[in-house]
C-alpha cells in the first residue's frame, strides 16, 4: 500500500504545478480562454488524483472512486475543450458535453444500480477516449495546422488508445475486478499511475509550446501592424514593399500611392482626437476593402498618411484606383463629424519598372502628393516615370 501511495502522490503535485502555471499565464492574457480551460483541466487532475489517494484508506470506496472518475473525466473534458478553443476558437461543446454527460450517467449506473468496479472504470475510460479522439479528428482535418498541432493530435491519439487498451488488458490478464481494494495493486491501477504521469506531462508541455508559439506570432504581428487601424505599419509595409519593387519590370510595373487626409489637424482641433482617430480608421477601412481583392498591400506610415503598393499595376490603372479611393472616402460619413463638413483625401501616384529603391519610389509619389495639395486638395496627381522624373524640378 505504501508503494501505491508514494507513486500516486506524484500525480497531485504534478497536476498542481501545471494548474498554477496555466492559471498565471491566463491571468496575464485573459482573452486566451484555452489557457483557462487547461488550468481547469489540471485542477480536475489535482482533485481526481487526491480522491484516488483517499480510496487507498477506505474499505468501501465506490462513491469516492466514482467522484474521482468524474474529476478525471473533467480533466479530459477541459483539456480537449481548451485545445479546440486554441485551435479553432470553437469549444465544440455541443459534441463533448453530451459525451461527458452520458459517461457520468453510465458510470453512476455501475455505482448505484448494477455495482461493478470494472465496468465503472471502463465506462470512464471509453468516455475519455471518445473526447480525445474527437479532438484528434478536429486537429487533423484542419489544413492550417502546424507541427505543434500534429504532435498534440498524436498525444491525444495515444492517450485515447491507452484509455481503451487499459480495461481490455486488465480483463485479459486479471479478469473482471470485483472490489476497489482489489484494484489498488492491479494492472488497472498501476497502469493508470504510470500512464497518467507520462500523458499529463507530455500534453502539458505541448500546451505550453502552443501558448508560447501563439504569443510569438502575436508579437510578430503587432510589430508589423498599426494598432489603430489594423493595417500594416511602416515597418511591415517596407518589409513587403521591397520585394514588390524588386520584381517590377517593363511588363509588370509596380505603382505606389501616397495618401494624406486633407486638413486633418483642423478635424482634431475642432472635434477632438477621438473623432480624428475614427476618421483615420474610416480611411484605412476604405483602403483595405478596395485593396483586398486585388492583392495590394496597404499601410499607415504615420499620422494621417497612408501608402498603398500595387504590384503588376501601371500608372494609368494606379491613378484610376486612387480616384476610386478618393471618391469613396469623400462620400463617406464619419461619426462625430457633421455631414456639412466634407472630409477628403489627396493622393500622389508613382510607377516604377525597377532600378530604384522603395524609398525612392515613395519619395516620387510624395512629390505628386504635394502637387495635389498645392492644386487645391481632394485630387489625384501622378509623378512621371524614373527617367523623366530625374529631369523635373521638385514641386514646392
Amino acid at each position: 500500500m505504501s508503494h501505491a501511495f508514494l507513486s500516486s502522490a506524484t500525480l497531485p503535485g504534478l497536476s498542481a504545478l501545471f494548474c498554477i502555471t496555466f492559471f498565471l499565464l491566463w491571468r496575464r492574457q485573459r482573452e486566451n480562454r484555452c489557457t483557462l480551460n487547461w488550468a481547469l483541466a489540471y485542477a480536475c487532475g489535482v482533485l481526481g488524483s487526491v480522491t484516488g489517494l483517499m480510496r487507498l484508506f477506505v474499505e468501501h470506496a465506490a462513491a469516492i472512486t466514482f467522484v474521482g472518475n468524474v474529476f478525471m473525466l473533467g480533466m479530459g473534458f477541459f483539456a480537449v475543450r481548451g485545445s479546440n478553443l486554441g485551435h479553432t476558437t470553437q469549444s465544440q461543446d455541443r459534441l463533448i458535453v453530451p459525451i461527458f454527460a452520458v459517461t457520468v450517467i453510465c458510470s453512476l449506473w455501475f455505482v448505484a444500480v448494477d455495482p461493478s468496479v470494472f465496468w465503472r472504470g471502463t465506462t470512464s475510460s471509453v468516455g475519455g477516449a471518445a473526447m480525445f479522439l474527437l479532438a484528434t479528428y478536429i486537429k487533423l482535418k484542419d489544413e492550417d495546422r502546424d507541427r505543434i498541432d500534429d504532435l498534440t493530435a498524436i498525444a491525444f491519439l495515444l492517450t485515447a488508445a491507452a484509455l481503451l487498451a487499459r480495461p481490455a488488458v486488465t480483463y485479459f490478464l486479471e479478469g473482471s475486478l470485483q472490489s476497489d481494494a482489489e484494484s489498488a495493486d492491479s494492472i488497472w491501477f498501476v497502469s493508470f499511475r504510470s500512464f497518467a504521469a507520462l500523458s499529463w506531462l507530455s500534453i502539458a508541455i505541448l500546451f505550453l509550446f502552443r501558448i508560447n508559439t501563439d504569443r510569438l506570432k502575436d508579437l510578430a504581428y503587432q510589430s508589423l501592424t498599426d494598432p489603430l487601424t489594423g493595417i500594416l505599419n511602416r515597418r511591415g509595409l517596407l518589409g513587403v514593399g521591397e520585394g514588390m519593387v524588386q520584381d517590377a519590370s517593363q511588363a509588370k510595373p509596380t505603382t505606389v500611392l501616397v495618401c494624406d487626409i486633407d486638413h486633418f489637424k483642423s478635424i482634431n482641433d475642432t472635434y477632438g482626437h477621438r473623432v480624428g482617430d475614427m476618421v483615420i480608421r474610416d480611411f484605412a477601412e476604405v483602403l483595405r476593402r478596395a485593396s483586398a481583392d486585388a492583392g495590394y498591400a496597404v499601410g499607415r506610415i504615420g499620422g494621417e498618411e497612408f501608402v498603398a503598393l500595387l504590384p503588376a499595376t501601371t500608372l494609368v490603372r494606379g491613378r484610376a484606383f486612387a480616384d476610386h479611393i478618393r471618391t469613396t472616402f469623400l462620400a463617406r460619413l464619419h461619426k462625430g463629424v457633421p455631414a456639412s463638413h466634407t472630409v477628403s483625401v489627396s493622393i500622389g501616384v508613382a510607377e516604377t519598372i525597377g532600378g530604384e529603391s522603395l524609398d525612392a519610389l515613395i519619395d516620387r509619389a510624395d512629390r505628386a502628393l504635394y502637387r495635389a495639395k498645392d492644386g487645391g486638395r481632394n485630387r489625384v496627381e501622378d509623378f512621371p516615370g524614373l527617367n523623366r522624373a530625374l529631369k523635373l524640378p521638385l514641386a514646392s
